[in-house]
């Protein structure tokens, strides 16, 4: 039994470990703009690093092992000039938070400009 745990773990462990390849919806729609305005993108100098969503006009949730020093909201695409990015004022981490595999892995950044809701 003690074996069957092991594989398990590193199956899992493995899993946790990939990264999706490519950009294409997988059996699923575009969603139509201007739908999913609450979308968030954590950026590191402009590229994308993390999603997360607005909760209030002020905060977006994340991941607490996210870093980002800019957020850009409800963009259909991320490549597009047309989007509006909005430097972070702070980061408030899930007290306790020291690695992702705690369980405390959230996390709230404040923007710099109010959004409209």
């Amino acid at each position: 039994m003690h074996g069957l745990h092991s594989f398990l773990l590193i199956y899992v462990l493995a899993c946790l470990g990939q990264q999706a390849l490519g950009s294409e919806i997988i059996n699923g729609n575009k969603a139509p703009e201007n739908t999913l305005l609450y979308m968030a993108s954590l950026q590191v100098n402009g590229r994308h690093n993390c999603g997360g969503f607005l909760v209030s006009k002020d905060f977006v949730m994340t991941a607490a092992h996210c870093n980002g020093n800019s957020v850009v909201l409800g963009a259909h695409n991320l490549r597009s000039n047309q989007r509006a990015v909005r430097g972070i004022a702070r980061k408030y981490r899930y007290p306790g938070y020291d690695s992702v595999g705690n369980g405390k892995d959230i996390s709230f950044s404040s923007k710099q400009v109010l959004t409209k809701v």
